[in-house]
């Protein structure tokens, strides 16, 4: 008996060990020219519990520490990371729980990132690794003189951004130019604190913009997230004055294109789907079809929703209560109290999703709708 139980637990200890050691490979995807004195890396994984993030060269291994097995998404860089650069910069873009660097390539060509997520439900985390082989001068990392070992440059880029904006074609790179302001600024800031934190932010949010556009899809509230970061660098970060009138102006350009971004080429596929939803909410047969445009709204919504974690699960359980009315529905059999789970499921959403205050009206107004329902089911023609 003891025997048994001894070898019970031994294989159960193994099986629990090799799961939490789960790993998975990726390679990186390069992009942009690469330059072989600098370079960095974009790495963007889901967690649900602890992992680590190990680094060498252009392959990352993603280990299981504890908790559900982690999953890649994004593993970005600009060119090969190199054994023992001079200078190395971890940073935490994005996340809600703790990424710490717990091995540095500088001693031994190997960076290790972890990763660990207290909450319950998976989390994305983004963070960048950046590297030099040449380094810094001696003494010019920190302090006063980190900035003054730049300042013949300053005229140079300030005179090329200048000619930039007097062409006529300067729309189609806008935001190209305001990453080349964030990394003309972050070249000149200190590696650590606050004012790099915030910078990478930026950046983070402006990848993510990019992103939508390039695929066609203009997102007025991601667009919003990176004047509100970048408007947190311009009134906490250390600039030098000509380095925060670049900045201020690119928020008021973003503000403009906001405004008019049809005239930038972007189409606000957002605005597109809530002028055809107010068409046919007022039309004459709204009511037969009301679940249907329910469903297409958190169908709608959940598109526009990080794919992991618990906004996407509360839209998943609210569509799953959907199908079991409709299907007693289709049946010809009105069940209150399954109406009464859809409800609840939505109301759910509304109290703890981060929601686009468009996507947040329309789901108000289902719930309104839904309630309308519960009370005068037979005019709906549900029995």
């Amino acid at each position: 008996m003891y025997t048994r139980f001894l070898f019970t637990a031994v294989t159960a200890g193994f099986i629990a060990g090799s799961a939490s050691a789960q790993t998975f490979q990726q390679r990186a995807v390069f992009t942009g020219g690469g330059n072989r004195d600098e370079g960095q890396c974009v790495i963007e994984v889901v967690v649900d519990g602890a992992a680590e993030v190990e680094v060498r060269g252009d392959t990352a291994l993603l280990r299981n520490l504890s908790g559900q097995p982690p999953q890649w998404r994004r593993f970005e860089c600009t060119s090969v990371m190199p054994q023992n650069p001079v200078d190395f910069r971890f940073a935490g873009v994005d996340g809600r729980g703790r990424q710490a660097l717990v091995g540095d390539p500088r001693n031994g060509g190997v960076a290790v990132v972890r990763i660990e997520d207290p909450a319950n439900g998976a989390e994305g985390y983004t963070f960048r690794l950046t590297w030099r082989t040449n380094g810094f001068p001696a003494g010019q990392v920190n302090g006063p003189n980190y900035r003054e070992r730049v300042q013949p440059d300053q005229d140079v880029y300030h005179n090329q951004r200048d000619r930039f904006y007097r062409s006529n074609n300067w729309r189609p790179q806008f935001f190209q130019r305001i990453r080349d302001d964030l990394n003309h600024v972050a070249a000149i800031t200190p590696p650590f604190g606050g004012d790099r934190n915030r910078l990478e932010r930026t950046n983070f949010e402006l990848d993510e913009l990019q992103q939508k556009l390039s695929r066609g899809f203009y997102d007025e509230q991601e667009l919003d997230e990176v004047m509100g970061a970048l408007q947190a660098v311009v009134n906490n970060n250390r600039l030098t004055a000509r380095d925060r009138a670049i900045l201020t102006d690119d928020l008021d350009r973003m503000r403009d294109f906001r405004l008019r971004h049809d005239q930038y080429g972007a189409r606000d596929q957002e605005g597109v789907y809530h002028q055809q939803r107010e068409q046919a909410i007022i039309g004459a047969n709204w009511r037969a079809l009301l679940f249907q445009h329910v469903r297409e709204d958190l169908d709608h919504v959940a598109a526009n929703t990080f794919p992991f974690g618990g906004d996407q699960a509360r839209l998943a359980r609210t569509k799953y209560e959907l199908d079991e009315l409709q299907q007693k529905l289709a049946r010809g059999y009105y069940d209150e109290q399954e109406l009464d789970e859809v409800i609840g499921a939505l109301d759910v959403v509304l109290s703890s999703n981060r929601l686009a205050s468009r996507d947040r009206d329309v789901l108000a107004d289902d719930l309104v709708r839904l309630r309308d329902f519960r009370v005068r089911h037979d005019q709906y023609g549900a029995r």
